[in-house]
Parts: C-alpha cells; structure tokens; sequence
C-alpha cells in the first residue's frame, strides 16, 4: 500500500494542486468533469431511491412499515460487514474506477431481479442487496470527487458536490412527477436507468492506475482499514457524525408519505418539499463552504448536531405546510454542515491515498450500524401511527451524536497520518 501524504492539511492540498490532472483548457479538469458526471447520475438515482423507493416497495411488493425498516436494517448491518471487505478488495486493484463499477453491476442486476420479483422472501433480498450496494457506492465516488478536483479548476469540490446534490433534486422530482403521472412503477424505471447511466459514466472516467512497490495481501489490507479506528480523532468522528446522520432516517423513510397523508399534497408537492431542503444543500456547498474553509471541521460537526436536534423537534410538531418549508432550510445544517466537517475531517486526517478507505470506514462501522438501529426504530415507531410524532424518537440518536462531536471538538485540530502513527 503506498504510503500517504504525512504533512498536515494544507499541505496535502498544495501537493495536489502542483500534480493536477490533464485538463483540455488551462481551467478545466477534464478528469473531474468525468466524476462530476458519475457522482450526478448517482445522485439522481440516489433522489429516487432514498425517497421513493420505499415507497414502491410498500405499495408495489406489499411491504409494512415495520418490514421495511427491518430490510434497511438489516442493510445497514450488511454494510458493516460489506463494507470493509470492498474497501479491502478495492485497495489491491490496479484502478481506482473498479469498485465503482463492479457496485453499479450488481445493484442493477439487484433492480432487474426486483422487476421481475413477486415472492416476498425473495424481493426481501434483492432489496437488501441493492441498499447495501448502492449506499457503499458513496464512499468511492465522493473520495473520487476529493481526489479529482483541484483548487483553481473547474469544477472544485464545492461546485461539484453542489451540482450533484442539485441532482438529488432532479431525481426527488422527476420521481414525483412521474409517479402523479404514470402511477408507482414509474419509481423503479427512473432507478434503473439512472444506475445504467452510472455504469457508463464509471466507464468513461478516466483510468487511474494505481502502482505499488508491493501488495499486501488481502487479510493484511482488512486489518488496516480496522486499524484506522484505534484513532482516537478518527473514531469521535466516525460515531458522532454517524449518529447525526442517522437522525435523518424517519425523514427519510416516512416523510414524504406523512407529507402526502397529513397534508394532502400530490406526490409532485412532496418531491418539491424534499428537494428545497437539497437545494438550500447544494447552495451551502457550492457557496458557503469556499468559504469556510478556516472553519475546523470538528465546528461544522458540532453546528450540524445542534441543527438536527432543533430540526427533529420542531418537525414533530405537525407543522403546517407554510411553516414545513422555512424547516426543510434547515437540511443545510442538520446534513450539509455535519456531511462537511465529516468529509474535510477524514481528509485532514488521512490524506488521498487513506481517505477512500478512512470513507468506507466510516460508513460501514459507524453509519451503517447508526442507520440500521435508526431505521427500525422509525419503522416500529411510524406503525404506531404516532405520524409526525414519530421525530421526536430521532433527537435521542442525535444527543448521542452531538455529545460525541462536542468531545471531539474540544480535542486539539486533526494533523494528517503519518507512517509512525500506525
């Protein structure tokens, strides 16, 4: 495994800069703009997926409140174990594209099995594949992103990531206006062609060759990655933020049927509401974030925490639709803000060649196990039917969260790996 960069932040950035890729005009990062568009289309599937198809899942494959969080539980477990074992996979390959590709196969296969699917057991598990492979596809694009851009280029970082939440929206309401016009089936049409697009896009990107003086073998690679969490930094921010997260899990499960049910509004209303908080996201990131850069992520962390728990209450008091807009605003808090300090926060630490892997770290131990507890909590609570109520069960994981971002926040700032700190 090659050895990271061993300076601090800064550093780290100036390295990258001095060795940007090829680019067809003095401005353009040509290698970039090829992951930009990968990270797009996933994201626009990702806007399907995450609000939509549970909904398809319930009215298309007879699934209950409760067996549905139980799959995505039981998803969120499956990452755990998932997750190191790619990230491990992913370190011995020759190009730094193959996890992309090989994920973006099998979660559409797992999507063509589930057209085809009728028998419960049998959708059951092709569900859990298609969560488990689609969420750990994050980690590799977003380290792609991190790798890719260059400050004085375009895109940078903020921009890219900015248009791909931007995406996100594209696909909360498309979805909805495909599913007012051509009914619930329409939902797995858009997954599955955004995720065909995602395939080629991951062809398209250019090669990254990846060559090391020697390889470790494969048992060697996994107990690396594991070896990352005995830092203490690295593990406050793999929990704390994981847990903030995963507060957002019965907004994101139940919230746009709550919207629909209680508020009565048209499934294209509903993909409205979900992406203005996106966009107040993407505007956060593409504008804001540039310049915050002398914030410590570890501040950003604890801003989002405090946000989520403000968010959740006042969501769990039924809000009216005047009032649910000014409250999707605060996304750019609960998830922008906590999603920045977390990304600029393993970056610090670990440097380009151990972000990728400090990522899928991060996902499979710590976001992972967070969103599968938070999914089966808000799918027991939602059967309840406490409806908006059922917020109020999300403030408890956040507490945890914030807590575990406030100790890290009181630590010194985060200096990037060294060969000495293994």
């Amino acid at each position: 495994m090659l050895c990271p960069a061993c300076g601090p932040q800064a550093t780290v950035l100036e390295s990258r800069a001095m060795t940007s890729p090829d680019s067809d005009a003095g401005t353009t990062n040509t290698r970039a703009l090829r992951a930009m568009l990968a990270a797009c289309l996933f994201y626009a599937a990702f806007g399907g997926l995450i609000q939509w198809f549970p909904i398809w899942l319930i009215e298309e494959r007879g699934f209950s409140g409760e067996q549905l969080g139980l799959v995505i539980s039981i998803a969120g477990i499956g990452r755990i174990i998932a997750g190191p074992l790619t990230s491990a996979w992913a370190d011995g390959q020759k190009d730094r594209r193959a996890p992309i590709k090989l994920l973006s196969v099998i979660t559409l296969f797992a999507l063509a099995g589930l057209w085809f699917s009728q028998a419960f057991g049998i959708s059951f598990a092709l569900a859990f594949v298609a969560e488990v492979t689609f969420w750990a596809l994050i980690a590799f694009l977003e380290a792609a992103l991190l790798r890719l851009t260059r400050p004085g280029l375009f895109p940078s970082y903020g921009v890219a990531r900015g248009l791909a939440s931007l995406s996100f929206v594209v696909g909360n309401v498309a979805v909805g206006m495909l599913v007012d016009w051509g009914g619930n089936a329409t939902i797995w049409w858009w997954l599955a062609l955004t995720v065909a697009g995602l395939l080629a896009a991951s062809f398209s990107m250019a090669p990254e060759p990846v060559s090391r003086a020697s390889e470790p073998p494969f048992s060697q690679r996994l107990a690396d990655g594991f070896a990352m969490i005995r830092r203490p930094d690295f593990a406050l921010l793999m929990f704390g933020c994981g847990l903030i997260q995963a507060g957002h899990q019965f907004y994101y499960i139940f919230g746009t049927k709550l919207w629909i049910d209680e508020l009565g509004v048209s499934g294209t209303m509903a993909g409205w509401l979900f992406a203005f908080g996106v966009i107040i996201e993407a505007g956060f990131l593409m504008l804001v974030a540039p310049r915050i850069e002398h914030v410590r992520p570890a501040t950003l962390m604890l801003i989002g925490g405090i946000g989520a728990l403000v968010r959740w209450s006042l969501m769990a008091t039924s809000p009216s639709l005047e009032m649910l807009i000014p409250l999707q605003a605060l996304h750019a808090v609960s998830f922008a803000c906590t999603f920045l300090g977390a990304m600029r926060g393993i970056h610090a630490m670990w440097g380009d060649d151990r972000t990728p892997t400090a990522q899928m770290m991060f996902m499979a131990i710590a976001t992972a196990p967070a969103q599968a507890l938070s999914s089966w909590i808000a799918g027991r609570v939602f059967d309840t039917g406490v409806g908006s109520q059922g917020y109020l069960a999300m403030t408890g994981v956040v507490a945890v969260g914030t807590l575990l971002v406030f100790i890290l926040w009181r630590r010194p700032p985060f200096t990037a790996y060294a060969p000495s700190a293994r």
